[in-house]
């Protein structure tokens, strides 16, 4: 048996009780026990369960991809307002040491800051000084640079107990201790030469770390969600986000068995919903990308999220935003779990077909589905908000189809969106472009990219950050800018909500009205995700900062880079003394 002791004072009394019991050894056993005895551990920075489930109650730490299960990104600081938001400098800077494409996000344990880089970077940083405590540097193949579609980046560390989760580029999921950085266990997912890699933070619930994979658009992969045992590695169950075999229920919905080549990757962090305990995790698209026509059908369970049981990684039910995606749209963007103002259980889900959506997170019905900026590729929706598709704006071999908007970037990318409870509004990083395409037939190759396009150009971009009602999807305001919005968002109880931007500007905006009260330059792109957090009950703010990766960004680095420069680090905020 051990015995926990709480105060000295009940220490002292126990002791005292044993002292006297050795006096007088013919005594009864003191407390009425026989064995006495208690143990310590020193486990700094353990995250247990509960710390996990309610997240959303801690305010100074930030545990998960969305701050919570719930993936609002809110915190419930607030002293860092509206009032005093021009007094935020930076405190300090940690350099990453490498100039490729940064997309990461902080995760916080009592003021132990963890950060990843690309090129399966990993850092432990003092939150208060940038003091580095402990580095994890990947070696990774030489050859794996081809099959990376989005520079060789990475989303960040998962934390559960006394260790830190990394999935890795060359289809590695490592365990760190999270004192050292010492590796305790890798668990190899598979061959990252047919194109198989990770790129996402891993998702810890339910006592296991489920992560999703990249890599669908070389055609063989099929996207797969796997659980791990968090102690070992073990594989606890795997599942599949298209068919694999002709009699797979969902194996008539891709013509001709293009399921053999289709893609469907599940690369962004999902999250958990405790109330009706489903994993809830995104599917990105179909390939070959822009040739609908050989695989037609829905293309099941492209362009999807679903819903599935965390025990088994049975899936439960799906909601598809694109069916038979003919434009890169993907779908695995997060979601947000929202109780409406009508008292429905619902998830809000900014999609790159240019929709925000609003769907019942018990049943997969759509209550309704509203354009997050130009889009003409819908004309319309029918039962269940399926997309009625204009034809106009379907590519076709025989010419360029033109001014198909959003972008294949999408009219939000996969820069997570963020909710305040306090104002019920959902806030989403927009882009406003369009792109000119024309098909091809291509033959799939193995290990090679399979986009089935002769022409694709991207049109001029413009963005920002948009606000609607969480219950209605009724528009509340807009601030536009002149390049999209390449960050994540961050609300919080001080009324502000933060944004970065291709150029470099960190802003901190009013959260009921976008009016912008704050911004700084941190001198490369912004294409992470802020978060905050406390340090000795001091509230701070960081973000990520270098180039991104990915979709037709790289095309137009030439023009932005004639006035930042690249290389990557994490910047951080605070208020001045």
């Amino acid at each position: 048996m051990s015995v926990s002791f709480r105060t000295p004072l009940l220490l002292a009394a126990v002791l005292a009780a044993l002292a006297g019991a050795r006096a007088q050894e013919a005594a009864e056993p003191p407390l009425g026990v026989n064995v006495l005895e208690a143990t310590f551990k020193w486990r700094p920075n353990y995250v247990s369960d509960d710390m996990l489930i309610h997240a959303d109650k801690d305010a100074n730490n930030w545990l998960h991809y969305g701050k919570d299960y719930q993936g609002t990104r809110f915190s419930a600081l607030g002293q860092i307002t509206t009032d005093n938001v021009k007094k935020l400098v930076p405190k300090w800077n940690l350099s990453f040491g490498v100039n490729e494409a940064q997309v990461s996000q902080t995760t916080v344990v009592n003021g132990r800051v963890y950060v990843t880089s690309s090129q399966n970077r990993v850092f432990s940083v003092d939150g208060l000084t940038g003091k580095m405590l402990w580095k994890y540097e990947r070696s990774l193949p030489s050859d794996l640079g081809p099959k990376l579609c989005c520079d060789a980046v990475n989303r960040g560390v998962a934390v559960y107990r006394d260790m830190v989760y990394m999935a890795t580029l060359d289809a590695h999921v490592v365990a760190l201790n999270n004192t050292t950085g010492q590796v305790v266990w890798e668990k190899k997912l598979g061959d990252y030469q047919t194109g198989l890699i990770y790129t996402s933070m891993p998702l810890a619930a339910k006592g296991l770390i489920i992560v999703g994979s990249s890599g669908g658009d070389v055609g063989a992969n099929a996207g797969r969600i796997t659980a791990l045992d968090p102690a070992t590695g073990n594989v606890v169950w795997e599942t599949l986000t298209r068919p694999t075999r002709a009699d797979h229920p969902q194996a008539k919905t891709w013509a001709n068995e293009s399921w053999k080549t289709g893609g469907a990757s599940a690369w962004l962090t999902g999250t958990y919903d405790p109330t009706t305990d489903s994993i809830l995790w995104g599917v990105g698209n179909p390939t070959p990308d822009f040739d609908a026509s050989v695989r037609k059908g829905d293309n099941l369970y492209s362009n999807s999220t679903l819903a599935l049981d965390p025990a088994t990684g049975r899936i439960k039910f799906h909601f598809q935003y694109t069916p038979n995606d003919a434009w890169d749209y993907d779908g695995n963007n997060e979601v947000i779990l929202v109780n409406d103002e009508k008292g429905r259980k619902v998830w809000l889900h900014g999609d790159r077909n240019g929709h925000l959506y609003s769907i019942d997170r018990t049943s997969g019905k759509c209550h309704w589905a509203v354009p997050i900026a130009r889009v003409n590729w819908v004309t319309g929706f029918g039962e269940n908000c399926r997309p009625i598709v204009n034809p106009d704006k379907v590519p076709r071999y025989d010419k360029v189809v033109t001014d198909i908007a959003p972008i294949l970037d999408g009219g939000k990318e996969w820069h997570p969106a963020a909710y305040s409870p306090r104002t019920k509004l959902v806030y989403v990083p927009f882009i406003d472009s369009s792109m000119d395409i024309q098909a091809k037939k291509t033959e799939w190759k193995k290990g090679e990219w399979f986009l089935s396009s002769r022409v694709l150009k991207a049109n001029p971009y413009t963005g920002g950050v948009k606000a609607f009602n969480a219950t209605t999807g009724e528009q509340v305001w807009s601030r536009p800018q002149s390049t999209p919005a390449t960050s994540g968002l961050l609300a919080t109880a001080g009324k502000l909500v933060f944004s970065g931007d291709a150029e470099g500007w960190f802003s901190a905006l009013k959260d009921d009205s976008g009016e912008e009260l704050w911004r700084f330059n941190v001198g490369s792109g912004i294409h992470g995700n802020p978060t905050t957090f406390t340090v000795d009950g001091k509230q701070y703010v960081a973000i990520v900062y270098g180039p991104g990766g990915g979709s037709l960004w790289p095309l137009v680095y030439d023009e932005l880079f004639k006035r930042n420069n690249r290389g990557g680090g994490m910047m951080v905020f605070g208020l001045a003394e």
